[in-house]
């Protein structure tokens, strides 16, 4: 099990949070947190760094679904960046592809 590890870039438009290790059933608190705050101060223009995720469960599922909600409640958005292809499987077999602006990591 790799821990969650988080960082937060904040600029004048966006919102980037890195993420880093397993987004499951332990971690997805300390994110889902973090995004509630965060657009609870008015940043609710948010954009997921998915490019270090080793893992995601339905439980992280559900705090991208949740950020979301969220952010469109407060007149803003979620992006999800660097996804690399389990995710994206994941999102696509789940059917939660159009519900996020993507990029996906391309192979080298």
């Amino acid at each position: 099990m790799t821990p969650l590890d988080l960082s937060v870039d904040v600029d004048a438009d966006s919102t980037r949070i890195s993420l880093r290790g397993e987004l499951d059933v332990s971690s997805s608190p300390m994110l889902r947190d973090l995004i509630v705050r965060l657009v609870s101060e008015g940043r609710n223009h948010l954009a997921l760094d998915c490019d270090g995720l080793a893992f995601v469960d339905s439980t992280g599922l559900g705090v991208f679904v949740g950020a979301r909600a969220r952010a469109l409640a407060a007149n803003g958005s979620v992006a999800l960046e660097n996804v690399r292809p389990a995710l994206a499987r994941l999102l696509n077999v789940t059917g939660m592809t159009g519900l996020f602006d993507t990029t996906q990591v391309t192979a080298a």
